[in-house]
């Protein structure tokens, strides 16, 4: 299993390239793909829904499910993020990849997203391997000073694959 990390500050393209890849990834090599987003200032369950209830009751484990087949699990204990990587990876459903959105600094290979070349420096770390989001829509396909291709997903997804050691499934 895979697991690609992608960080930016809010506005910059994370949550449209991840569907863009998702979609990409399923129709193109057939791979299994599940996100673990950070959401920042607010709670997942709303206050008053009977999930959050059963939480709030004393429940570790608040599962939901409708009629469509959409299920969503609410977890109310403190997460690791590696024993929820080992969770999903032992779970009987298949994942080729994880993408992991907002979380900073975890040790996987990266997609950096930005607007504009000023967002770049104060976000870079060891681990992106790749330039994407907003700026894509500009002329750049290599960023020579920091030695990172710079790759719009729609355009150049067999370099996207290339980079995370995907091509073999290509």
């Amino acid at each position: 299993m895979q697991i690609i990390s992608v960080i930016g500050y809010s506005g910059s393209g994370k949550t449209y390239l991840i569907e863009k890849i998702i979609k990409k990834l399923r129709i193109e090599l057939n791979l299994e793909v599940a996100v673990i987003k950070y959401i920042h200032e607010h709670q997942l369950d709303e206050e008053g829904k009977d999930s959050f209830r059963y939480s709030q009751s004393g429940a570790v484990f608040s599962i939901i499910k409708n009629r469509f087949d959409e299920s969503a699990i609410f977890l109310k204990k403190e997460v690791i993020l590696d024993d929820l990587i080992q969770w999903l990876d032992d779970s009987p459903f298949k994942l080729d990849i994880i993408f992991f959105e907002s979380f900073r600094n975890l040790p996987y290979p990266t997609i950096l997203c930005v607007e504009d070349l000023n967002h770049i420096g104060s976000q870079l770390n060891e681990n992106v391997k790749m330039i994407s989001g907003i700026i894509t829509t500009r002329n750049f396909t290599q960023l020579e000073e920091l030695n990172l291709p710079v790759v719009d997903i729609e355009k150049n997804f067999k370099e996207f694959c290339n980079l995370f050691d995907l091509s073999k499934d290509l």
